[in-house]
């Protein structure tokens, strides 16, 4: 139930505090699964004194007063309370008490990474685990989003998500600490792009899958130490998207000019050596030299004249212009 390691990263942190005394103890609702806090005043250890397990039906002889009060002697466990109360615990005491439970760590995890208000069923683990998902629901943890067509998504609230960031923050992390972070970012970055191509498919929303590539390569850049500490303001949030676009559409720009050369180099060189191969007199082959010679040269001449794909704009593409005019007019 518990976790086997709990000196390693991500639920190290979860163990640092005991958040269950005998003054206070925490049970799941039989009813709606959420959790509970108990606390109990007034505890202390049952003493040989005590006469509550007594009733009139008993024996008054002295032997079975000596053997009840060294029954109740023995009973190390038994305690007595003035008062017992129920009440609902504080979200950061909820999640020190279920971060303990194994595999749950990990998916709070991922909640603290993903948008506070857009977490799709596959990013967050899919079928493997959808159990612990559940389980999270229903303590309270997370929340499905409203909606017909948001039967897959959930988000918890950005207070909440903020108070659970902090537990997975590492001050000075040790190399088995990166080793679990490395093995975490290999888990949930498939599962992002996972959910985009999902999203794609399923529900024919660009939208979506576009959010979720934009949280693939942020997550990316928070593991290398790009960005600052999480959780990021909204603005900061909107510069690193801003520089996701600029270099998504740089090295997709970038990948268009290797097409537009490789093809014109090893295209046009090897169809004027098969052309020459195929043909022994030099003079039955000459259209076809002629005919690739300017389609090589209408190729590149496009290339150039091309407002899109110009090296004139290579360093500020034209899918930047929108992004400029929203942010700065």
């Amino acid at each position: 139930m518990y976790e086997d390691e709990p000196d390693e990263y991500p639920v190290r942190k979860f163990y640092q505090k005991n958040v269950q005394t005998n003054n206070k103890r925490f049970c799941e609702c039989p009813r709606c699964r959420d959790i509970l806090l108990v606390k109990i005043k007034g505890v202390k250890l049952a003493n040989g004194d005590s006469d509550d397990d007594s009733s009139e039906n008993e024996c008054d002889c002295s032997d079975c007063e000596a053997e009840e009060r060294k029954r109740i002697a023995e009973r190390k466990d038994a305690f007595t309370a003035k008062s017992i109360s129920l009440h609902i615990p504080s979200f950061k005491a909820k999640c020190l008490y279920v971060g303990r439970k194994r595999d749950v760590a990990k998916l709070l995890w991922k909640v603290a990474l993903l948008h506070h208000n857009f977490m799709p069923f596959e990013a967050l683990g899919g079928d493997e685990d959808k159990a612990i998902l559940l389980r999270l629901t229903g303590w309270g943890v997370i929340e499905k989003v409203p909606g017909k067509r948001n039967t897959s998504l959930y988000r918890i609230g950005k207070e909440n998500q903020k108070k659970l960031i902090k537990f997975f923050r590492l001050q000075n992390p040790s190399e088995k600490d990166e080793k679990s972070q490395l093995l975490l970012i290999s888990d949930i970055e498939p599962c992002l792009v996972y959910a985009a191509w999902r999203h794609l498919r399923d529900e024919y929303r660009i939208d979506r899958s576009l959010r979720m590539l934009n949280r693939f390569f942020f997550i990316g850049l928070h593991f290398f130490g790009f960005l600052p500490p999480l959780p990021l303001s909204w603005r900061q949030e909107i510069v690193v998207t801003a520089l996701i676009i600029f270099s998504a559409s740089l090295a997709a720009q970038f990948l268009c000019v290797l097409v537009v050369y490789a093809s014109a180099f090893f295209g046009v060189g090897l169809s004027v050596c098969c052309a020459l191969r195929r043909s022994s007199n030099i003079r039955s082959c000459w259209w076809q030299i002629i005919l690739l010679s300017y389609f090589a040269y209408r190729l590149h001449k496009w290339f150039y004249e091309s407002p899109y794909l110009s090296w004139s704009v290579l360093v500020a593409p034209r899918a930047m212009i929108p992004v400029k005019n929203l942010l700065w007019g």
